[in-house]
């Protein structure tokens, strides 16, 4: 169990922390929350039954793969992948790992039934569900029909893997808005005169520090994503921009949040205390139970906000706008990927045969009068027979439905 996700209902006694894997970076505040917590055990120790309700999933443990000489985001998914495979409980801080390997991670979960629940700073609180709110009225809104969504988000660092790290983070809440991302739109620094978008890979992908991005969601609606220098305290400010009224949500770090509407009617401000630890608690302890009130759909959702974040790149490469199909990732679906894949190359190598043959008996080459080449329509047929046969391997490694 790794995370600094104790805070509310832990420090308040809800609930009781048992043991901290991979945490030696956080032994102070452990020790603050609970003395007799256990430290620095295996953590395959978790697949024991009754060890912990949940497991709580963070985003350290960088330092113990590195001094095994192993790759921390291979273990961490390796970690993610047996966790699930287990059934047992988690709640995951967002970013975790790849989109590629949280599909993959869905599709284990979809199998053993688990409960993911992600976590992204923000997501769960009160003043993102007052702007959702706000967003939902369109027209009938305080703000009057939605003209602009801009999310800036001011830190300090700004490298590669904090930009994108945060944008992970910040596209769940403008999901919450906007829906399911569809287009990415990224500009950042100016691409070099004359490269060709569709040429070779780069060796040094570009900076991130004044990247912004434009989002386009199944709603209709679109919005801005942008980074910028702290000169002060680290935060951010949403704003939701209609033709009668602006509502600006502001996000220090360290801080309570404050939403100021302004519209025909009047100004207004709110603040919000931060309770969305509760909220993420709450999710995991309905995940059981004829209530049904977990939303299993949330993990893949995660996922696709990882895949959107990840689109940045391909869109600063590319010079133009990146298309998600947001579509189901399944183990049908991906062996017939596979199959369609392996077809082609089988059907490649008959073709080759046959030109070779076709090369062979035109010339009248010597090869023609050995044993071994009178058989060549045996050699055309085994690719054929081969790509039938496997299309029969879907009905051997089917599971049965649950």
């Amino acid at each position: 169990m790794q995370s600094r996700l104790y805070g509310g209902p832990v420090e308040q006694g809800d609930h009781e922390l048992i043991a901290a894997y991979d945490s030696d970076s956080f032994v102070v505040e452990l020790a603050e929350i609970d003395r007799a917590v256990r430290l620095n055990e295996s953590w395959e120790a978790l697949f024991i039954s009754g060890t912990a309700d949940a497991v709580v999933v963070g985003r350290g443990g960088a330092e113990v793969a590195i001094a095994a000489n192993i790759d921390p985001v291979e273990r961490r998914a390796d970690q993610l992948r047996k966790l699930v495979q287990a059934a047992v409980p988690l709640v995951i801080v967002c970013p975790a790992c790849e989109a590629i390997v949280g599909f993959e991670i869905e599709m284990i979960r979809s199998d053993t039934k688990s409960v993911i629940v992600p976590y992204s700073p923000g997501f769960f609180g009160s003043a993102v569900r007052e702007l959702e709110g706000i967003v939902s009225l369109r027209e009938n809104s305080p703000c009057g029909e939605i003209e602009q969504i801009a999310f800036t988000r001011e830190q300090r660092d700004r490298s590669r893997e904090a930009v994108l790290r945060q944008l992970a983070r910040d596209v769940a809440i403008i999901r919450r808005l906007i829906g399911s991302i569809q287009t990415v739109s990224a500009s950042g620094p100016p691409a070099v005169i004359g490269r060709d978008p569709m040429g070779p890979k780069v060796k040094e992908l570009p900076s991130l520090a004044n990247l912004t991005v434009h989002f386009t969601g199944d709603e209709g609606l679109t919005a801005r994503w942008s980074i910028a220098l702290s000169s002060g305290a680290e935060q951010s400010r949403l704003s939701i921009v209609g033709r009668s009224g602006q509502a600006t949500l502001t996000m220090p770090a360290s801080d309570e949040w404050t939403l100021d509407m302004r519209s025909a009617e009047g100004s207004t401000e709110s603040s919000f205390a931060d309770d969305e630890f509760e909220r993420v608690f709450w999710e995991l302890l309905h995940s059981a139970g004829p209530e049904k009130l977990y939303d299993d759909s949330a993990w893949l959702a995660a996922c696709r906000d990882q895949e959107a974040a990840e689109a940045v790149d391909r869109s600063l490469l590319r010079g133009r706008t990146i298309e998600l199909f947001n579509e189901n990732h399944t183990e049908e679906q991906s062996f017939k990927g596979v199959m369609a894949m392996g077809g082609c190359l089988l059907l490649m190598a008959a073709l080759a045969i046959l030109f070779f043959i076709v090369l062979v008996e035109s010339l009248q080459l010597p090869i023609r009068s050995l044993l071994v080449w009178r058989l060549w329509p045996v050699y055309l047929l085994v690719p054929i027979v081969i790509f039938l046969l496997l299309q029969f391997l879907q009905l051997a490694v089917k599971r049965e439905a649950k």
